[in-house]
C-alpha cells in the first residue's frame, strides 16, 4: 500500500491504493526524487542473474537510473507529484505502463461547481464516463494519443484518466491520476486492454486518508 500527503483537514491529508506486485513509485518532490528512483534500482537489479558480471551489472544500473531519471522528469513537468511503474520483469520484460498523480488543481471562480470542471476538462479529450471512486463521483476519460512528431517514441498510446474532487475543500479541487500505456504497440488489443483494466482495477483500491 502507498500514500501521499496531499494537505491538512478537514480535507484529506492523503490517499491510499493497493499497487500491483512488481509496481513501484518515484515521489517527484526535488528533494527525494533521487532516493526514490535508486530505491526502484535496487528492486529491479535484485532480479537480474546471480552469475551475471559486475561490469555488466553497473551498466544496466546506469542505464535504468537515466531511464527513471528521464520518466520522472517528464511527469515533474505535467505538474506530477508522484509516478508509479513497474519495475519488476514479466517473462524477461518490463510491463509498458504507468500512471501518474497530479498535484491538486484548484479553481475559484465564483459560483464555480465541480460538476463544470469536470465537464470543461473533459471536452474534446476522449470519451468520458462518470464512474464512482471511494463512494463518491468522479470522471473518468479516455482517448488513444499518436506518438510525438519527432519523438523516439514510435507507437500510439492508450491513455485513462480520473479526475476526483477533493471532499470539504471549501472550492473546486481536484485530482487527476493519469495512466499511459504502449501495450504491445496496438492500443485496441487484448494486452493493451487488459492493462487498462489492471489500472481501473488499482483505482477502485483507492481511499482518501485523513487525520
Amino acid at each position: 500500500m502507498t500514500e501521499q500527503r496531499l494537505t491538512r483537514s478537514p480535507v484529506p491529508t492523503g490517499f491510499n491504493l493497493i499497487l500491483p506486485p512488481g509496481w513501484g513509485k518515484i515521489d517527484l518532490h526535488d528533494e527525494v526524487v533521487n532516493d526514490s528512483i535508486l530505491a526502484l534500482v535496487d528492486r529491479s537489479i535484485d532480479e537480474l542473474p546471480n552469475d551475471l558480471p559486475r561490469d555488466d551489472v553497473s551498466k544496466v544500473r546506469m542505464e535504468l537510473f537515466k531511464q527513471l531519471r528521464k520518466a520522472a522528469r517528464k511527469a515533474s513537468k505535467a505538474n506530477g507529484m508522484m509516478l508509479y511503474l513497474p519495475v519488476e520483469r514479466v517473462h524477461g520484460s518490463v510491463v509498458p505502463a504507468s500512471f501518474v498523480v497530479s498535484e491538486p488543481i484548484s479553481a475559484t471562480g465564483a459560483g464555480f461547481h465541480s460538476d463544470q470542471v469536470f465537464t470543461g476538462v473533459a471536452e474534446g479529450r476522449g470519451e468520458s464516463e462518470t464512474v464512482t471512486v471511494d463512494g463518491a463521483t468522479a470522471t473518468r476519460i479516455e482517448r488513444i494519443v499518436p506518438p510525438p512528431e519527432r519523438s523516439e517514441i514510435q507507437f500510439p498510446s492508450r491513455r485513462v484518466e480520473y479526475m476526483l474532487p477533493l471532499p470539504g475543500s471549501p472550492f473546486p479541487r481536484w485530482l487527476a491520476i493519469a495512466f499511459s500505456t504502449v501495450g504491445d504497440g496496438k492500443p485496441d488489443s487484448e494486452y493493451s486492454s487488459a492493462l487498462v483494466n489492471l489500472f481501473d482495477a488499482i483505482m477502485m483500491t483507492f481511499r482518501w486518508s485523513y487525520e
